[in-house]
């Protein structure tokens, strides 16, 4: 487990920290294990967290299987065996990369593996549900009435969601406009400004105009909303959110 900046952006062999401080590199056996360590350990991160899948075969280190110390984290048995490698890892011995997605709460709840668009495109899992990532923040800040602190003017970002995939109720503090990309029709669904959602409309984003598609779609302020593809295709839309978003500013609920 890395963070996302750190493969993608290294070069050569990884090395952690504790290569150096204890010998060898921290390894574990499953996403369980993946889990229950990086919600342990690693609660208070805000980078975005990779999984890298190792062939040992491709190690030119040791790798031994051996008790945590002093004790696996919670979830994991007591006799739990760890895999510790006693050397960096070159970058050609990992066959596969997954990504944690993390919760509203900042829980640590799955290790899923990206799409052809999301690969190509660089997208992350996202709290709400599919996946991310952000092409445009304003240079221009302001400090809006009623916000916590400072806000670029707008940003945008593109989302995906894959067939099966749902982006939960939420809602933020700014208007979100919705464009629709490429992919199969997308249903958005408006549930009110009370405290909690309450379906009132569904919209769908699509390119049948002339059926009652639309190519955009605006959610107001603090509006609740949800989204799923109608279709067995994926949904690729862009939002954009002005004031600009921030995490501060984002509410889910289950």
């Amino acid at each position: 487990m890395t963070d996302v900046a750190t493969w993608r952006d290294g070069e050569g062999a990884i090395a952690p920290a504790s290569l150096a401080t204890e010998g060898f590199v921290h390894a574990s056996p499953d996403d369980a294990t993946v889990l229950a360590v990086a919600n342990a350990l690693y609660s208070e991160t805000a980078e975005p967290q990779a999984v890298l899948v190792l062939d040992t075969e491709r190690l030119d280190a040791e790798v031994r299987w051996e008790a945590a110390s002093p004790a696996p984290p919670p979830g994991v048995a007591a006799d739990a065996l760890f895999p510790h490698i006693y050397g960096p890892v070159p970058r050609e011995a990992v066959v596969g990369v997954r990504y944690l997605r993390r919760d509203p709460r900042g829980v640590f709840v799955s290790v899923d593996q990206r799409g052809a668009t999301a690969e190509r495109l660089g997208l992350l899992p996202h709290p709400e549900g599919g996946w991310f990532g952000e092409t445009w923040r304003a240079a221009v800040r302001v400090r809006p009435e009623g916000y916590p602190g400072e806000r670029s003017t707008a940003t945008g970002i593109h989302f995906l969601l894959n067939p099966g995939e749902r982006s939960r109720w939420h809602r933020v503090r700014s208007d979100e406009m919705w464009v629709f990309n490429r992919g199969g029709p997308l249903a958005l669904s408006l549930g009110g400004s009370g405290e909690r959602p309450e379906q009132e409309r569904t919209l769908t984003l699509g390119t049948d105009i002339h059926g009652g598609q639309v190519l955009q779609a605006l959610v107001p302020a603090g509006t609740w909303q949800a989204a799923h593809p109608l279709a067995d295709q994926e949904a690729l839309v862009s939002c954009f959110v002005s004031p600009g978003f921030d995490f501060a500013d984002f509410e889910a609920v289950d």
